[in-house]
């Protein structure tokens, strides 16, 4: 449920920048106890993002620095190229750019008009793509400094594929109307050895090689919202609403169903060099160390857990209530079911 608040059809192909004028992030001392949404590397330095703009950054995972933000809105994902290259998606069809580490933030798109969110941002070398509600699909093959918008048109069921290219034939502005709620919301992109995984609603599921240029539905036989999808070992783990993880052994061919004991939303995912994190609602972290039991971890707060990432021996997670840390040492074993 949590989930739905992270939950653009821009139109032309190529990307344009802000429609209206943002208001910056206010500077909050509370910060670090509030909302966040992501949290990832870049380099030795946690940086996370949340609601009102706020992005912080740490050294230590205890002193959090607040960045230079030019909107307030729910912040959804964020990723980086390098120590110092990164892009953060939210609210409003925003995405954001830092050259510097994530202390300053400049605006790449901000259209509050259009009421869609981007959901997620994965960075490949040069290739960066980002996704969101209604098959949004933007995409930057120089590391950020042009952007293209994409309709993933392989990707609709037969009769709305015809259905579209009749129009655009004959009724070019109903097309570009019509297309903007074809497809299902993509809510995360994932990069996967050499392919790309999207995850979305009503069971979506699709990948592509690294360049996202053509993609294949994967069946699922589920039609619940997926959230992430992780590769361990020879196993592809897929997550989604009310504790539903998947297992498939042999590419995406087939799933079943993994035993996680509890019904609480698993938001995203982290595979560490042991453990394997599904970070979920209610205060929930999933774990496994061999893609086969799955063991829970419980925060005494019970709020929701959005995203974790392992630095220096600690399980650093974005939740419901701020910024939490968690030893590593409580996810190294695993822990029979009764």
């Amino acid at each position: 449920m949590f989930k739905n608040i992270l939950s653009i059809m821009l139109v032309g192909t190529v990307f344009t920048a802000v429609a209206q004028q943002p208001t910056a992030a206010m500077k909050s001392k509370l910060a670090p106890k509030q909302l966040m949404t992501d949290i990832t590397l870049a380099g030795s330095k946690l940086v996370a993002v949340g609601e009102r703009g706020h992005i912080l950054i740490s050294e230590d995972g205890e002193q959090w620095q607040q960045a230079n933000v030019p909107v307030n809105v729910l912040l959804t994902s964020i990723d980086f190229k390098n120590d110092n290259v990164g892009f953060v998606t939210g609210h409003d069809a925003t995405l954001l750019k830092t050259t510097d580490g994530g202390l300053n933030w400049s605006i790449v798109n901000y259209q509050p008009e259009l009421d869609k969110p981007l959901l997620d941002i994965k960075v490949l070398n040069n290739n960066v793509i980002a996704v969101g509600a209604y098959g949004l699909f933007l995409q930057s093959t120089d590391a950020g400094e042009t952007w293209q918008d994409s309709f993933q048109d392989e990707l609709l069921i037969e009769d709305d594929r015809l259905y579209l290219e009749e129009l655009k034939e004959f009724e070019p502005d109903t097309y570009i109307k019509e297309r903007q709620y074809m497809l299902p919301h993509f809510n995360s992109i994932n990069v996967i050895g050499e392919e790309l995984y999207i995850a979305g609603e009503a069971g979506f599921l699709a990948n592509s090689d690294v360049n996202g240029a053509d993609w294949q539905v994967i069946e699922t036989d589920y039609f619940g919202s997926y959230f992430s999808i992780v590769k361990v070992e020879d196993s592809l783990l897929l997550a989604g609403l009310r504790g539903n993880l998947f297992k498939s052994e042999d590419d995406g061919e087939s799933w079943r169903l993994l035993n996680t004991g509890v019904k609480a939303t698993i938001n995203s995912a982290f595979k560490d060099s042991q453990v394997t994190y599904f970070f979920a609602n209610s205060g929930n972290v999933f774990y496994t160390l061999d893609n086969e039991v799955i063991n829970n971890y419980v925060l005494d707060d019970g709020k929701a857990v959005m995203a974790g990432v392992v630095l220096n021996n600690f399980v650093y997670l974005a939740t419901e209530a701020g910024i939490k840390k968690v030893p590593t040492s409580e996810f190294t074993s695993n822990k029979a079911r009764d």
